[in-house]
């Protein structure tokens, strides 16, 4: 087992840590993503484009079949 790992005064367990490395990076997946498709850096995308794109990828699975969509739910 993996020692916890310390942030400030807050300790991680292992299979925490891999989880929330785990999300961070599934969420720069989908910002990269969304700044492709409105052709802007992930600086400039907007709360509403982020919200709006999850949106329309979530339809595309219905829509379009599950190989449609960019993320794999």
């Amino acid at each position: 087992m993996q020692p916890a790992a310390d942030f400030g005064s807050i300790e991680l367990d292992a299979s925490f840590e891999n989880f929330f490395t785990n999300r961070v990076v599934a969420y720069l997946r989908s910002l990269r993503q969304i700044a492709i498709e409105a052709e802007r850096v992930i600086e400039q995308l907007t709360v509403k484009q982020f919200v709006a794109w999850f949106v329309k990828d979530g339809k595309i699975p219905t829509e379009q079949g599950t190989d449609g969509a960019f993320l794999d739910l």
